[in-house]
């Protein structure tokens, strides 16, 4: 039975001794985009799994795959094309997703996040903070955990199905039907016959189990690395909402209550070390802050490729799914779904930061500042600037990401569907 915490976990002295991290690590190691130098593992990568072998090797099933759209958009309908044009998106997707290791600052974010933005180096500082990593520590847990089955299962559906497919056609039998071929998960222009052809299917079939395990690596890897990073942004600013709520008052810090001169003002000792204690809660979202902007820079060509993404086969899945034939059901229900599902899941875990970041507002706020002396009030004042936006991530500047960009491409794909719905 799966526990979310494990003896290792509790003895861990590091990050990379969770055991959720580990498995992050070996999801990004699959497809060498886990910046092992910067952190200083020894750790060799795998054989023919580096980026610039992924690279080529996607490259080349992208070129073949826009031959065979080429070659066959005239003979065959845009029903049959469709998984064609899904696949070639995905490959796109996947592709850009292998040169993000290429980039600083992809790297310089995970090794930021590991080495000070992860919870696990603030736990100690005080009660409230071990709360919120142990609440953060159970929900990446169970998170990594999901992601992984989720990548088994998806690719098991993605392939399964044409296999299904061609058993229920007879495609198996001793003789097959003459007028039909091979289905795929995937479909290149080769100069060898696969679709009428066992040999060339069965090869066909095991790469394409390959290559759609490697795709799917690279969409949920590198949107797990994203989560994990946002779920502990997220912890970050609990508990930076929770030291702007808890601010002493001078009755507080002096032990005192009930004496109405000790809720008047703080005296100038007691002024120098809310200073300090202010000092701490800017530095504290000042660095959350800047890694924001590094998170921005690493992520952001992938999130706006990736929405893009959502925008062109969000329409065609639905039209393929609106045949509602038992065959149409069976191929594109499960990818139409699975897909719509990482989006939103994309989607709902970043919005956690623009709405928990809305909250310090009222939470600056609400700080004893007519307690302090001048000086200290035009620091909370300062503060007050600062917390006046939101954190989000911004890809590239340009969009940013939460609930209303997904639902505006949700509804977007919908209108699109309902257009090519009239003219095919």
């Amino acid at each position: 039975m799966f526990k979310i915490e494990n003896q290792d976990d509790i003895n861990a002295r590091q990050p990379m001794d969770l055991r959720y991290m580990k498995m992050l690590r070996n999801l990004l190691h699959l497809i060498s985009s886990w910046p092992y130098k910067l952190l200083g593992e020894d750790v060799k990568p795998l054989p023919l799994r580096g980026t610039f072998y992924l690279f080529v090797e996607w490259a080349i099933v992208l070129v073949t795959g826009l031959i065979y759209v080429k070659t066959h958009i005239n003979k065959l309908s845009f029903f049959e094309m469709g998984n064609t044009y899904v696949t070639v998106s995905l490959n796109v997707v996947g592709l850009q997703r292998i040169t993000i290791f290429w980039f600083k600052s992809y790297r310089q974010a995970i090794k930021e996040f590991v080495l000070e933005v992860h919870l696990f180096h603030h736990r100690h500082k005080t009660e409230y903070s071990e709360h919120i990593y142990q609440y953060i520590y159970k929900i990446c847990a169970v998170f990594v955990v999901a992601i992984h089955a989720e990548t088994f299962f998806g690719v098991l559906l993605f392939n399964v199905m044409p296999f299904v497919n061609n058993v229920r056609h007879g495609m198996f039998n001793e003789e097959m039907p003459p007028d039909r071929q091979f289905e795929h998960s995937i479909n290149y222009s080769l100069p060898f016959n696969y679709h009428t052809d066992l040999v060339g299917y069965i090869v066909i079939a095991i790469v394409n189990l390959i290559l759609s395990y490697d795709c799917l690596l690279a969409f949920c890897g590198f949107d797990l690395a994203l989560s994990v990073i946002v779920f502990h942004v997220w912890g970050h600013l609990k508990i930076l909402d929770h030291d702007l709520r808890t601010f002493p008052t001078p009755a507080e810090m002096r032990a005192t209550r009930g004496r109405p001169e000790d809720e008047m003002s703080y005296t100038k000792e007691e002024n120098q070390r809310v200073r300090a204690m202010l000092k701490d809660i800017i530095d504290h979202h000042r660095h959350i802050m800047h890694f924001m902007t590094q998170a921005s820079d690493a992520f952001g060509p992938m999130l706006c490729v990736y929405y893009m993404f959502h925008q062109v086969s969000g329409c065609i899945l639905l039209l393929e799914c609106s045949k509602m034939d038992p065959e149409s059901i069976g191929r594109y229900a499960a990818l139409t779904v699975t897909l719509n599902q990482l989006l939103v899941q994309l989607s709902v875990i970043v919005e956690l930061l623009g709405t928990q970041s809305e909250t310090l507002k009222d939470a600056v706020y609400s700080m004893p500042w007519e307690c302090m002396d001048t000086s200290n009030r035009r620091t909370v004042l300062f503060l007050l600037y600062n917390v006046q936006e939101p954190i989000r991530l911004k890809p590239m500047g340009v969009v940013t990401v939460g609930v209303t960009t997904m639902a505006s491409i949700l509804k977007t794909s919908f209108s699109y569907f309902m257009f090519l719905r009239t003219f095919s």
